[in-house]
């Protein structure tokens, strides 16, 4: 049984409350800690209070981070500081010196780092992986589109929602490549100092080449990858959990002897129907458990910020 601690209650910091107390074979939630003292007691929690996070870290085996992704840094260290397992709500830091040393901070502690890129989870991407075994991929479009969000005030989309898809590309489709080129473009639409719509392009060194569309200034609900591989084209939709692949069968003879007509097969792929963010903390239960490295480790969500930043660097 592994005591568990929340900084932050939230939107994620409340479902990380829900799902702890839920998952009572793996998890005791033993604190949680939150300066608006309101939301606290809105969700019935007010026994298990701290009156600070180091409070907080003083009476758990593991710290789970759903604060402003501007307070990461500085609570993350003091966990490492304190030797707890930790799990870091998306993006680990808002720039790659800063995730760079929370990762040094547990290099060589015997405790999981773990960031919470909860898509990673989603039961559509594990099952596309394994499709993308068999396939050749030539192009990738990603689209992440959302409404106005009045909850995120201290990024822009870049950190709050491509990053999602910046690690799905780097270590889902093409894991085991180099971006060689990559080019950005973005206009501020609510906010004069964040991004509120940003399309970044890339190019790999095996030649794929991928597009990121990332809005929250769209009056629609998108979160869909489109893949062309070499011989099919396989559409993920991450919001029903449903993928579909087109294959190319045959040239059927229209019957004037010259004319043919291209038919395709569609395979829809069984996705199971799990919720993303209880398999993202089951796995973070087993690591402890079993002392195992996260899939989604601080290593691999460095390399996901070091793309963020430069793609920042374009934009601004």
């Amino acid at each position: 049984m592994v005591k568990v601690g929340i900084v932050g209650t939230g939107n994620m910091g409340k479902n990380h409350i829900r799902l702890t107390k839920e998952m009572h074979d793996r998890f005791e939630l033993c604190a949680v800690y939150d300066p608006d003292e309101s939301r606290v007691k809105s969700l019935e929690v007010s026994d298990i209070a701290t009156a600070s996070e180091e409070e907080l870290i003083d009476k758990c085996d593991a710290v789970i981070i759903a604060a402003p992704s501007s307070l990461h840094k500085q609570i993350a260290l003091k966990a490492a500081s304190a030797g707890k397992h930790l799990l870091v709500e998306k993006p680990l830091s808002l720039s790659t010196q800063d995730a760079n040393e929370i990762v040094e901070a547990y290099k060589n502690l015997d405790r999981v780092l773990m960031v919470g890129h909860v898509e990673r989870f989603n039961s559509a991407v594990i099952e596309m992986e394994k499709v993308l075994q068999k396939e050749e991929i030539i192009a990738v479009n990603i689209e992440r589109c959302s409404s106005k969000d009045n909850r995120i005030k201290d990024t822009d989309v870049v950190y709050d929602l491509m990053i999602h898809d910046v690690d799905i590309l780097l270590n889902a489709i093409l894991p085991n490549n180099e971006i060689v080129s990559l080019s950005s473009a973005g206009t501020r639409v609510y906010s004069h100092n964040y991004m509120d719509y940003v399309q970044s392009l890339f190019k790999f060194d095996n030649g794929v080449v991928a597009s990121i569309v990332s809005s929250r200034a769209t009056e629609d609900k998108l979160r869909r990858i489109d893949i062309h591989c070499k011989n099919s084209f396989i559409k993920v939709d991450l919001l029903d959990k449903k993928i579909s692949i087109l294959k190319s069968t045959v040239l059927k003879s229209l019957g004037n002897g010259s004319a043919f007509k291209k038919e395709n097969m569609m395979t829809k792929v069984f996705v199971p129907n799990i919720e993303p963010l209880r398999a993202e903390l089951k796995h973070f239960g087993y690591c402890i458990e079993n002392k195992t490295s996260p899939i989604t480790c601080g290593k691999s969500a460095v390399r996901s910020i070091e793309v963020l930043d430069i793609i920042k660097g374009q934009l601004y």
